[in-house]
């Protein structure tokens, strides 16, 4: 039996390093997105976070240098985090530069230490 995507928007399903960041905090955290379109996304991520909270995010570019600051890169990014310039493709454009959002759900993922699966709705407007 096929499953019935219920979403209203078309999901881009291709991995994404991903920081994350609390307004008015410097410190911030690497993620992957597991999925995303322009008005949501779900990630993976080794803390938890508090419905209702927002957050900022942006893609992790491995070439840019203020990457190495990030407390949870402090061995460098793992390959798989970095950004893929080619997501050209459909849903895969959607990919915001900066955008900020409100953590809708966090569950503790079974069967891997101290992992998180967030979701969040995106604060219109995105850039």
């Amino acid at each position: 039996m096929e499953i019935q995507e219920r979403r209203k928007h078309p999901r881009c399903h291709e991995d994404t390093g991903i920081f994350y960041s609390f307004i008015n905090k410097s410190d911030r955290h690497a993620a992957v997105a597991r999925n995303y379109s322009g008005y949501g996304m779900y990630f993976e991520a080794d803390a938890p976070l508090v419905p209702g909270t927002i957050i900022m995010i942006r893609p992790l570019d491995c070439d840019a240098p203020d990457n190495s600051d990030s407390e949870s890169l402090a061995k460098g990014p793992a390959p798989y985090y970095c950004k893929d310039a080619r997501l050209d493709a459909g849903a895969c454009r959607e990919l915001k530069l900066l955008v900020t959002a409100q953590v809708k759900r966090c569950e503790k993922i079974g069967g891997k230490a101290e992992c998180y699966g967030i979701g969040v709705r995106f604060i219109e407007p995105a850039v």
